[in-house]
């Protein structure tokens, strides 16, 4: 099994095994302040009543669920994701709900299943660090928007204010960890990281805004921009799919 593989595999588990509390750790982690990020985002997709949108690695469905009261019942949103524990999460959501209008299908990023230039939009929220390439995601993404639709991003990011930074480091290094182990009592999964431990490693070798404009530019996307949200400990990355 190469590193790619093992990623691959282990992400999986660890998604699998936090499903059931993933939704109140989000919160917890973001100050608050995630429904606001994701609001913002969704207002940055331009989506309308009548559209049709993807969520890639939705997870537990709130960014989907939030999208498709945007689309409306004449609208179509589906979720994609890899772990089962969290699509049932988010098909007992919709359940509860009533909605009609959304769907979550189990489905790899690396290769999503639906044809080219289907959706007004298509978002991800905090997944491109979990990703073996994110190049390919991102691709994969601007593949199946519709010319003149959007490709949105929301990610973990580092503040420039070097004040900031140094708060963020010792938050999401130290603290969140240890969160983290009064949660899931730091299990460790498959003899690797435990959960909490691993979702700030994986920041360590992530692109910053710059290198992830880049990659969306390369994807063919234009206008590409990037927006700090909370201190410029979150940014949301936009780009459009040339006519």
């Amino acid at each position: 099994m190469n590193q790619m593989e093992g990623k691959d595999k282990y992400v999986r588990n660890v998604f699998n095994t936090i499903a059931p509390k993933y939704d109140l750790m989000n919160l917890l982690m973001t100050w608050g302040m995630l429904p606001g990020w994701q609001k913002f985002m969704l207002q940055k997709t331009g989506v309308k009543p009548g559209d049709m949108c993807l969520d890639v690695c939705c997870g537990t469905g709130e960014l989907a669920i939030k999208m498709s009261k945007l689309v409306g019942p004449e609208g179509k949103v589906w979720g994609l994701d890899f772990s089962e524990n969290m699509l049932k999460i988010a098909r007992e959501k919709v359940r509860k709900q009533g909605q009609e209008n959304i769907q979550f299908i189990q489905g790899d990023a690396l290769a999503i299943p639906f044809k080219d230039n289907t959706f007004a939009a298509v978002t991800n929220g905090f997944a491109l660090r979990n990703v073996t390439d994110i190049p390919k995601v991102i691709s994969e993404m601007a593949r199946v928007v519709k010319p003149g639709g959007r490709v949105v991003c929301l990610e973990v990011s580092r503040p420039k204010n070097m004040i900031f930074r140094l708060g963020f480091n010792i938050y999401f290094f130290k603290l969140i960890p240890l969160l983290g182990r009064i949660v899931d009592r730091g299990k460790a999964i498959d003899d690797k990281y435990p959960a909490y431990t691993w979702l700030p490693e994986s920041l360590k070798t992530f692109p910053d805004q710059q290198e992830l404009k880049a990659i969306f530019e390369r994807a063919g996307l234009k206008d590409v921009a990037y927006f700090g949200l909370g201190g410029g400990v979150a940014t949301v990355h936009i780009g459009v799919k040339p006519d």
